[in-house]
């Protein structure tokens, strides 16, 4: 149930239904899905419940950008998520949703997808999806993890801001045919299943291997940008700490964990 004492925003007319042994909550419109998910965390909501909305007004990804979608041409949604691992691994999260995203949009759609480490989904050199984990700690443990992604599904060209239409894509511009959003979802949940079990069962190995078999990262010319200069240098791997691992002009390999990674060359 979700609860009065969460605002009047989640109190409002919704629609709730079971998935897959998820509880999903769907919203007409919202400010963000990952806001609205972590007053319901707050409140008490279960292990694995799905905040969607047909759109939302102040979505955001890392660093704040913001992320724009019309109305229903989106899968917009929020899993909170109170896993029995350990605080070092957190931060892995970000990397699973990443591979279970890039696997949905590859059997819903055919459409070869990538992840631009740590957080983006590619096609074609262009960005389809933005990822943002946000985590409450207390202390050494956790209380919960927000895993908020967008997809961009059913957008047309002139939907993308005038600034993205060169950099970001849609499925259905990449397809040539609208996707249904809730077979997006419904993959979505058992393709998180199978890999949030795998990677409890056999922890970094196992996503380790996922993640490179589904990145457009390593092996790729980056710049590492930090504050007031840059770092260039050739993605090689990734870290238990979810960080990636580039080797420098010099030989030396160093580990960034929260920098803007860019990649220097198309793939």
């Amino acid at each position: 149930m979700v609860h009065k004492s969460i605002g009047k925003e989640v109190c409002s007319r919704h629609k709730h239904f079971s998935l897959l042994g998820k509880e999903i909550y769907y919203y007409r419109e919202l400010t963000s899905t990952n806001s609205i998910a972590r007053q319901m965390a707050i409140s008490g909501a279960t292990d694995g419940s799905v905040v969607m909305s047909r759109s939302q007004s102040s979505g955001h990804g890392r660093m704040q950008r913001q992320w724009h979608c019309p109305p229903g041409k989106g899968l917009l949604l929020s899993m909170i998520l109170r896993p029995q691992i350990s605080v070092q691994f957190v931060p892995q999260l970000t990397l699973l949703t990443a591979v279970v995203v890039a696997e949905t949009i590859k059997i819903v759609t055919g459409c070869a997808a990538g992840i631009k480490w740590p957080n983006d989904i590619f096609i074609n050199g262009k960005k389809v999806c933005g990822i943002l984990a946000e985590s409450n700690f207390s202390k050494s443990n956790f209380e919960y993890v927000i895993i908020g992604l967008g997809i961009n599904v059913n957008l047309e060209t002139i939907h993308l801001p005038s600034d993205c239409q060169e950099t970001s894509t849609s499925l259905s511009i990449e397809l040539g045919q609208n996707v249904s959003r809730f077979k997006l979802l419904k993959q979505f949940i058992i393709s998180w299943d199978e890999h949030f079990q795998g990677f409890v069962r056999a922890g970094h190995p196992y996503l380790r291997n996922k993640w490179i078999k589904n990145n457009v990262t390593l092996g790729r010319n980056v710049t590492v940008n930090k504050g007031n200069y840059s770092i260039h240098g050739s993605a090689e791997d990734v870290s238990e700490k979810g960080g990636l691992i580039v080797r420098l002009s010099d030989g030396s390999l160093q580990e960034f964990l929260a920098e803007d990674v860019s990649i220097r060359r198309r793939f």
